[in-house]
């Protein structure tokens, strides 16, 4: 999903396009294939259909959109894999759910009566959680007359060995008090309306149908 201002970023560039230059020490003497990339990790500041502004240090540099070949957005700290699962299972055990299991690391819920967003998915909320697990996911689902669904926060499992398609992106963003909301990523008005509240980005995850 596309960052937006105050998020922390990391933008990957070609070097000699207008952009900052390499901030790691040229070799000496220089090499005959010398580095075309480099990266800068920083604060987005604004955007406009040319360039990003981002602020590194209390610096400020332009890069060109021609320049750039991959953003990626970051939690507002550095988070633990613990921290992940510790805040994805109180959004969990917060959803509505008649009937709610563990085994082999995943959390199931199962509500046929809520619409809510984990009403009715799995969660891989323990270490031993793994891809190769979804096809017993899937039968609990399916005992209950029910689709089964998966929510796959970053970093803790890879999406691709779950589901073919890409799934639904979301945001979980926190408080300094540690309150959490979840936010569809395609949500821009939402996103930004929490960002203004004090919220920052947690991390993502994706709602996949198995």
């Amino acid at each position: 999903m596309d960052p937006l201002a105050g998020d922390r970023i990391v933008v990957r560039y070609r070097l000699g396009e207008g952009g900052p230059g390499d901030w790691r020490p040229a070799p000496n003497p220089a090499l005959e294939r010398s580095p075309s990339l480099s990266d800068l990790t920083g604060i987005l500041v604004d955007e406009t259909a040319d360039a990003l502004l981002v602020e590194r240090d209390g610096t400020v540099e332009r890069l060109p959109r021609a320049a750039i070949t991959s953003i990626r957005q970051l939690s507002r700290r550095v988070v633990r894999n613990s921290a992940i699962r510790d805040v994805e299972r109180v959004l969990t055990e917060a959803a509505p759910a008649a009937e709610r299991d563990e085994f082999d690391g995943w959390t199931v819920s199962a509500d046929p009566e809520s619409t809510a967003l984990r009403a009715n998915t799995a969660v891989p909320l323990g270490r031993e959680a793994r891809a190769a697990d979804v096809g017993r996911v899937r039968d609990w689902y399916t005992r209950r007359g029910l689709s089964a669904r998966v929510v796959v926060p970053e970093r803790l499992l890879r999406t691709a060995e779950i589901a073919p398609r890409p799934g639904t992106e979301y945001e979980v963003l926190v408080d300094d008090a540690g309150a959490a909301v979840e936010v569809p990523g395609d949500d821009r008005d939402a996103r930004r309306s929490w960002r203004a509240r004090g919220y920052g980005l947690h991390h993502t995850f994706q709602v996949l149908e198995l």
